[in-house]
């Protein structure tokens, strides 16, 4: 069946376009811009104008002339007219909110310790973000949580095992009391996005992250890869020896179980003098769980976020080893196995970009947050 296309639906992609090429830190002409498209001069012109006016891009003043003519004039990301606010949830034992900017850069943060180990109530996030939304004031424009879980389109957190949620509606009770766009995520989905725009991620990439459990997830083509029920990526809980350990979920042997932050760090105070060794396990762990994936979907990128003292050389070169030796074949390059070199605030920076991603097609970002 045909369906007219609309002009609205045009214009969204068209400013989505125009951002992407900017972010995080470029600087181009509108010249530049259309040759970059193919759109008209006078839609670029047009687009950007309204971007500028919404405070999402700015003029910086004349490019360098080549030739004759008169110069361009370049634009940029605008990091002083708007904000959003970020929660991470995937860190063990604190709760971290940001202001950012729109080059997902951290304005201000704040962290909350835990008192009850791992445990979040949906109203300490409430109270954390209205926290950060009152240091954000009137320039706010978007907020973004990151969750380690699954969590589905519309913002619902249909289960997280470490946060001890199931079926939390999330997006609707932020949105309810901040009357702003909220995007929920997933924890690594939302580290991926850091590592692909900011630090040196490729089209087509699997991202695994270490941290108070497991989760991974792919992109391919630039597009996230979801599954039938927004669960893609959920790893860690499957069962990789079902004589292992308990597990949170209630099985036993879950990947997680082995490869976790919090599992490594108590083998690790257990054994010091095993260090080196039970990263290295854990990496071989890792990499047997990985080379499925890996191969069936022919990728070649793979990066880890987590700690810098467990996701360091004994566990990457074990992971890679393992991938390599298991699926490497005539047809089929070596796969990389790198580390995301973007910090303790990939999952935040990358959560900011999800929200980015939310908001840059619509017009009027720079409507005042409610009081």
């Amino acid at each position: 069946m045909y369906v007219k296309s609309n002009p609205s639906d045009a214009r969204a992609n068209n400013r989505r376009l125009l951002f992407r090429l900017l972010f995080p830190d470029g600087q181009l002409s509108r010249a530049d811009l259309c040759k970059r498209t193919g759109l008209s001069r006078a839609t670029a012109t047009d687009v950007t104008g309204e971007m500028i006016e919404d405070g999402l891009l700015r003029e910086l003043g004349a490019a360098r002339r080549d030739g004759r003519g008169k110069p361009g004039t370049l634009l940029a990301i605008d990091t002083d007219a708007l904000r959003l606010v970020c929660v991470d949830l995937s860190r063990p034992y604190v709760m971290t909110g940001a202001v950012m900017d729109l080059r997902a850069r951290i304005v201000e943060r704040r962290e909350r310790v835990l008192d009850d180990g791992d445990r979040i109530d949906p109203g300490d996030v409430l109270s954390l973000v209205d926290e950060m939304v009152r240091l954000a004031g009137p320039r706010l424009v978007g907020i973004g949580v990151a969750v380690p879980g699954v969590v589905s389109g519309s913002g619902r957190v249909v289960s997280s095992s470490n946060l001890g949620w199931s079926g939390v509606e999330l997006r609707d009770l932020l949105e309810g009391e901040f009357s702003l766009p909220v995007r929920v995520d997933n924890d690594a989905s939302a580290a991926l996005l850091a590592d692909r725009f900011l630090g040196r991620g490729e089209p087509n990439c699997l991202l695994v992250q270490v941290t108070r459990g497991i989760g991974a997830s792919v992109l391919l083509n630039d597009e996230f890869v979801e599954g039938d029920d927004h669960a893609a990526g959920e790893i860690g809980h499957v069962v990789v020896d079902p004589s292992g350990p308990a597990c949170a979920c209630g099985k036993h042997g879950c990947l997680e179980t082995y490869v976790s932050a919090v599992a490594l760090r108590e083998r690790i105070r257990r054994e010091p003098g095993r260090r080196a060794d039970i990263l290295s396990e854990a990496g071989t762990r890792l990499g047997g769980a990985l080379v499925m994936p890996v191969s069936l979907l022919n990728l070649h990128d793979i990066a880890v976020y987590g700690p810098p003292e467990l996701v360091g050389d004994a566990f990457l070169d074990a992971c890679a080893e393992t991938i390599n030796s298991l699926s490497r074949s005539d047809f089929q390059s070596v796969v990389r196995v790198r580390r995301c070199e973007l910090g303790d605030d990939a999952t935040l920076r990358g959560q900011a970009v999800c929200v980015l991603r939310a908001i840059v097609g619509r017009r009027g970002p720079s409507a005042p947050a409610a009081s």
